[in-house]
């Protein structure tokens, strides 16, 4: 497929459409409209059919009909217990930052979490923004965007990111993250984020391994504010993210071919910190500005997801994000053959005891061509 998208194709038996989501700097990125057939269907067929246009952006968007839903139950009446929410405290100048994640009490969603995430002090004010335009979003009127204007970022949506970019360092937000369950009705068909059919799935079934987040699913209870830092998947792996009621997401995607020059970035604004740890990024600690980005010609991609999209996270590509008000993902792992090359070079971070550790020989007959691995990290020249 094309970069940029373009022209009808077939995936698992049924036509669907394409487009091409811009990104920054004339970058775009793979956009699907996926009907309720195809949805049904293979998905990591759907996915392949992406991959090229996805290696070059490192993000891909597949947006559904407001006739498929993933579950029967009603969002507004859910109520789960999030063991360990956080409040994330940023610190840093001029579009360079730092998180400091503080563990609060377990709460309960419906009595706890969102009053939190619904009073005034966790959406954008005049005093925050001087701009009422500013508030997030309404997840009603992000959800009711036309396929004609899916690409397009709605006002209140540039005002949410004026907003957020002008506020990062002030009061903490609010966030429950990495919460292990999912709200996929059991017997969903198709794709269904509690039991993806793709590669890593069956390999790892097949030698009885389990990773919690990474076979399986966790929910992501987000707030106006809330961030996920630049990171990487655990062993590069693919990611999907589904967003299953509330306000926007914006994401920010590093392509592939900029990787190297985004770490030089890191390294440089934080030597003591990449000393520590070769692999620092994995710590999930660092926001970049787009500013910043652009002030020193790294490319980047901006994505906004609205409800009833899936995200899908190249092997290997950077990516960060906020959350535009209070709004439920999920978010899961799963890998393609094209996958497997990314994880022979990857490395986990050495200084996390639990860092996720893959055994990458399993996956050797799905490669083209076997590659021994080394764990000197000085010989990982070609990523």
């Amino acid at each position: 497929m094309s970069a940029h998208g373009g022209g009808g194709s077939n995936c698992g038996g049924g036509a669907y459409n394409k487009s091409a989501g811009s990104g920054s700097g004339g970058l775009k990125y793979p956009h699907r409209f996926a009907n309720s057939l195809q949805l049904q269907d293979s998905f990591e067929r759907f996915v392949e059919s992406m991959e090229d246009a996805m290696e070059i952006a490192g993000v891909g968007k597949v947006s559904t009909p407001k006739s498929w839903a993933p579950t029967t139950r009603a969002y507004e009446r859910l109520d789960v217990t999030i063991p360990s929410p956080i409040r994330q405290h940023i610190t840093g100048r001029a579009g360079f930052y730092r998180t400091l994640l503080v563990e609060k009490p377990t709460m309960s969603l419906l009595r706890d979490f969102k009053p939190i995430a619904a009073s005034e002090e966790r959406v954008p004010n005049a005093r925050e923004t001087n701009d009422r335009a500013a508030a997030p979003a309404s997840a009603s009127a992000s959800a009711s965007a036309s396929s004609a204007d899916v690409n397009q970022e709605t006002p209140e949506e540039a005002a949410a990111e004026r907003a957020f970019w002008k506020s990062i360092t002030r009061a903490p937000a609010l966030y429950g993250a990495d919460v292990e369950g999912s709200l996929f009705d059991v017997h969903k068909p198709g794709w269904n984020l509690r039991r993806l059919d793709t590669l890593l799935s069956r390999t790892l079934a097949r030698e009885d391994v389990h990773i919690p987040g990474v076979m399986s699913p966790y929910l992501y209870f987000g707030t106006w504010r809330s961030v996920f830092a630049y990171h990487t998947e655990d062993f590069d792996l693919y990611s999907v993210n589904y967003l299953h009621t509330g306000a926007p997401k914006t994401w920010y995607f590093i392509p592939p071919s900029a990787k190297e020059r985004f770490e030089q970035l890191c390294m440089g604004f934080a030597p003591d910190l990449f000393k520590e740890c070769k692999q620092f990024l994995r710590h999930k600690e660092i926001i970049v500005s787009p500013q910043l980005l652009k002030n020193h010609n790294i490319p980047y991609v901006k994505v906004i997801q609205r409800p009833g999209d899936f995200i899908f996270t190249f092997p290997g590509a950077y990516h960060c994000g906020f959350n535009h008000g209070f709004n439920i993902a999920e978010s899961t792992n799963f890998a393609t053959r094209r996958w497997v090359k990314y994880g022979c070079r990857a490395r986990p971070c050495e200084c996390v005891a639990d860092s996720v550790r893959i055994n990458m020989r399993l996956f050797e007959n799905s490669c083209c061509t076997k590659r021994k691995r080394d764990d000197d990290d000085d010989d990982d020249d070609d990523e």
